[in-house]
């Protein structure tokens, strides 16, 4: 039978078995149109109303038989709504097991259908009015991939259809802890809603806690994204409190990967709940200092101190060849410098050109200034110390620009954990300085109390920014737009959100709104579903400044999530708007949303990088380098290259920019096109006619290419994979330098240093060695630059044609006696080398002037090293980490396993013995006042005194 029907040519015949008045010839032809339903389904949909009054006839026998031929077709047909409603007509028939595209396609538009039921009724807060046959359908594709113990697709099918009671059956039947982890780290940020994803975490916590030895470390995390200081704060203490030293060291690992991951707010409110225990105070006070931030950043400093590596050459060489005269120069000399030194604390380049450094103007002073926070960031304790002599006296101030961008500064060196002292000392400064001339000092302090207020969302200090902004200043309003933004980072707060929007349609200040426009983003930070209504007023604006807010909103709400919908408005802007700027906003944006997915970047906008329009080109620049950061990705080194020749200034400055964050931390070992980058950058700047904004971006992009004493990279994501909400903030903040040069200084938020660092259960880091199973070249630090040297005269070596080359020595084989030093007698070897190069070039006589071709050494490749030890507070690279692993029979064991870098507590499985610690290269010093600054860190000694002029408004001597 199956021969007869392979071999048919037509389903004429079958068809007309439909109608005959015999069930047996309908059934008969209805089970052959099921068989060649793929191959004759142009003929058959011509019979399907046939079809479908034999599924609707109650009395048939077989209607599930004519439903499932009927959906074949329609599928077919490209009809797939018809297809699979007569799927679910066909009942048990429909086989979810068979592999074919008709099966595949009709179950993942059930999923569809049955995902978008579920999404409306639970965000309407009702019952989902849902086809029991598609539930009957869902349920059955859930009990095969029980069959299959395939476990994590069940997770995902059942966080999308939001089934939790599902998703609690799969947690608990496989590898619980691992699906816990994995839900956690892929999962959760992919959730559209903020609801449901609540409900997730809540769910992971029951799981977690069922546990007799619960993972706390997971549970803390929970509980962060949850907003749930106080249950925190509950189980530090008794983990503090426990007698095990093991919980104790735990409770530290928690404190440090919290003060990494959460919100300023939040680790705050811990801190405040946190009450002491008796004996076990010391380590209550441990763990309050790590979650102030004052461990992690005094840890840093030592590190960043200690293995800085920037290459003077390329500064001072770069200063030469920028015209400091120019404030488009002077800015990229502070940036570059900047960001090269960011939290290394070394200014000697300001110490070793105060010429230049006296060049500075007007707003190039408060850059300048501002570039001290960027280089002492970290330094909580000493920070009023540092800045001390650029800080206005009382309330009288001598040089407003400089003052401003002390203020400035003071909020970078405390960004994201400002302490209570920085904060009133910004905020009381707001209310100081009021008036025409004060405004550069309020743009410094609104700046500085946005990076110290960071994701705190005080609304006192929100109170504070709106009072600023409604003196219709330009200057100061600006920053107190920005400001308003990093404090309410990712709160949502409507009060807020709500007077933003008001005021930026009231004020005529395009520098006000456009800065409104950056700050509702922030706000909306990772609320993605719950900023759509925002979304969808703003992007039908006329104002197109109002129309950027949308873009912001899109970029920060959908940041790292990768949803399509985001994708799909952002792309729709990035083609169709009249606006330039949001044109180049939206395709920038790109790269934020994907950036945990950067391979699909450079094939997203390979397109849009060749656009006609510049704009367009810069933004997909930017993009490429916001997702690959630090990836070193050929695919979109491939397509920034070329913009490197672009005949527009702004796009070589992006795609210089772009390619330094791609190549951060990269060498000519592991990216070989490290180097020839490098030389563009280096082209760029010795080229007397290209423009000054590409200059800038070639010298900014030294800079970043070399951040932190090449000790740092681009940390949008955490070292556990989560968003790290001030760095992304920072990075979009650092965007905003197309505007307003100042704004660069926020790229040093996105800078996370690249270390291992592992302490004991004092705090204190032990001589530890880590084995790095890989060749040691592939993570060397890049060579620096050679620095030109003039070298003594030397005597020319004297050309000689090969004719006369050819000349000379066919008389040497003819004269047996030499007689003289030009008919000297050459060696074998040397005459066939001659031989080789006869009639390709031109012979060279050596210094001597003999004649003779010198030989050369012959070099072998020595086999490299397979292996080599890490010591502790050492660089260790992203790419590297895999490389890694723990010495067996190590005496130091860490407390979370399958972690080699970032900051580690470690258990002494030899504790009776001594411990030789490595010396910290920091000094304890007093700090700066009382408050949250004196419980911190030590300072790197101070150097020595010098003046930090400013032209006619000199400020007095300074001690860094």
């Amino acid at each position: 039978m199956a021969g007869q029907v392979e071999a048919l040519t037509s389903a004429t015949g079958l068809i007309s078995l439909l109608g005959e008045d015999e069930r047996e010839l309908q059934l008969y032809g209805l089970t052959q149109l099921n068989v060649v339903a793929d191959r004759f389904w142009a003929e058959i949909s011509d019979a399907i109303s046939q079809i479908e009054v034999l599924y609707e006839d109650e009395a048939f026998p077989h209607r599930q038989l004519a439903a499932l031929v009927a959906s074949k077709i329609y599928f077919h047909l490209g009809e797939f709504d018809d297809a699979l409603g007569f799927a679910l007509g066909a009942g048990q028939l429909f086989n979810l097991a068979d592999p074919s595209a008709y099966v595949q396609t009709v179950v993942n538009h059930a999923m569809d259908k049955y995902i978008e039921l579920r999404a409306k009724a639970d965000d309407e807060g009702g019952e989902a009015a849902v086809d029991t046959r598609l539930v009957a359908v869902v349920e059955r594709m859930f009990e095969r991939c029980f069959e299959l113990k395939d476990y994590a697709q069940v997770v995902g099918i059942a966080i999308e259809t939001r089934r939790l009671d599902v998703l609690e059956r799969a947690l608990v039947s496989g590898d619980t802890q691992a699906l816990l982890a994995y839900v956690q780290r892929e999962c959760i940020d992919l959730i559209g809603s903020i609801h449901v994803q609540s409900r997730v975490q809540e769910l992971l916590f029951k799981v977690h806690m069922q546990f007799e030895a619960p993972d706390y470390e997971a549970v803390c995390l929970c509980l962060s994204k949850l907003n749930h200081p106080q249950r925190t704060a509950e189980i530090l203490g008794g983990l503090a409190a426990s007698e095990s030293e093991d919980k104790v060291l735990g409770a530290y690992q928690i404190a440090f990967e919290l003060e990494a991951n959460a919100t300023q707010e939040f680790t705050k409110a811990v801190v405040a709940a946190l009450a002491l225990d008796g004996e076990r105070a010391a380590a209550v006070e441990r763990i309050k200092s790590i979650l102030r931030g004052d461990e992690t950043r005094k840890l840093h400093l030592d590190f960043l101190f200690r293995n800085n590596k920037t290459d003077m050459n390329i500064l001072n060489r770069t200063c030469k060849q920028l015209d400091a005269r120019q404030s488009l120069a002077h800015n990229a000399m502070t940036f570059a410098n900047a960001f090269m030194h960011a939290g290394t604390t070394v200014d000697n380049f300001l110490r070793a050109n105060l010429e230049w450094l006296s060049r500075a103007n007007s707003w190039s002073k408060f850059t300048a200034t501002a570039a001290l926070g960027v280089i002492h960031a970290g330094q909580l304790r000493h920070g009023f110390g540092l800045l001390q002599p650029y800080l206005p006296d009382d309330s009288t101030s001598v040089s407003p620009f400089s003052e401003g961008g002390a203020f400035f500064a003071l909020g970078l060196i405390h960004a994201g954990h400002g302490s209570e002292r920085a904060i009133g000392y910004l905020q009381e400064a707001l209310v100081t300085y009021q008036g025409y001339n004060a405004e550069i000092l309020q743009h410094g302090a609104c700046l500085g109390l946005g990076a110290a207020g960071m994701g705190s969302g005080s609304v006192a200090l929100a109170q504070a920014l709106t009072s600023v902004l409604y003196t219709d200043s330009a200057v100061s309003g600006e920053a107190a737009g920005l400001a308003l933004g990093m404090v309410m980072l990712g709160t949502n707060h409507e009060p807020t959100l709500k007077d933003m929007l008001l005021y930026a349609k009231e004020t005529a200040h395009e520098k006000i709104i456009r800065a409104l426009a950056v700050g509702v983003g922030l706000v909306v930070f990772g609320r993605k579903q719950e900023a759509d209504p925002l979304i969808a007023s703003l992007i039908d604006e006329e104002d197109p400044l109002l129309r950027l807010g949308a873009v912001h909103a899109i970029t920060m709400a959908y940041c790292g999530t990768g949803d399509n919908g985001a994708i799909r408005r952002l792309l729709h802007l990035a083609v169709s708007d009249v606006k330039d700027d949001v044109r180049r906003a939206a395709v920038t944006s790109l790269g934020f949303v994907l950036l945990r997915s950067p391979e699909q970047v450079p094939r997203m906008v390979e397109l849009l990088s060749e656009s006609f329009n510049p704009h367009v080109r810069v933004g997909a620049a930017l993009a490429l380098g916001i997702a690959c950061a630090g990836t070193g990705s050929k695919a979109a080194i491939a397509i920034l290259e070329p913009m490197l020749k672009d005949t527009v200034d702004f796009v070589v400055e992006g795609a210089s920019i772009a390619l330094a964050f791609i190549m951060i931390q990269q060498n000519e070992t592991f990216e070989p096109k490290v180097a020839d980058v490098r030389k563009q950058f280096a082209t760029i700047l010795e080229t007397k006619n290209a423009e000054g904004v590409a200059k800038f971006g070639a010298a900014i992009s030294q800079g970043i290419i070399d951040a932190g004493g090449r000790n740092v990279t681009i940390g949008l994501t955490t070292g556990d994979g989560q968003l790290n909400a001030r760095a992304c903030a920072g990075m979009l903040l650092f965007t905003q330098f197309w505007y307003w040069f100042p704004l660069a200084h926020f790229l040093s938020l996105a800078f996370r240093p690249t270390a291992l660092i592992a302490v004991n259960k004092d705090l204190n880091t032990p001589v530890i060695e880590v084995v790095c199973a890989a060749r040691k070249q592939l993570f060397a630090y890049p060579p620096d630059i050679e620095q030109p040297v003039e070298k003594a005269p030397t005597k020319v070596a004297t050309a000689v044609l090969s004719t006369t080359a050819k000349v000379r020595r066919t008389a040497r084989r003819e004269d047996s006696v030499p007689e003289g030093p030009a008919s000297e007698p050459v060696s074998a070897g040397q005459d066939q080398a001659a031989a080789a190069d006869e009639g390709s070039s031109m012979d060279v006589d050596d210094a001597s002037g003999s004649g003779k071709t010198q030989p050369q050494p012959k070099r072998g490749r020595r086999p490299g090293q397979e292996s080599f030890a890490v010591s502790n507070i050492t660089r260790v690279l992203p790419f590297q980490e895999k490389s890694m692993r723990w010495p067996a029979g190590s005496r130091y064991v860490p407390v979370r396993q399958g972690r080699v870098s970032g900051v580690l507590v470690v258990r002494d499985t030899q504790p009776g013995e001594p411990e030789e610690l490595i010396p910290s290269v920091l000094q304890e010093g007093p700090a700066d006042g009382d408050g949250d600054d004196a419980a911190g860190d030590a300072t790197v000694p101070p150097p020595e005194p010098f003046e930090y002029p400013f032209g006619d408004d000199a400020t007095p001597p300074a001690s860094s």
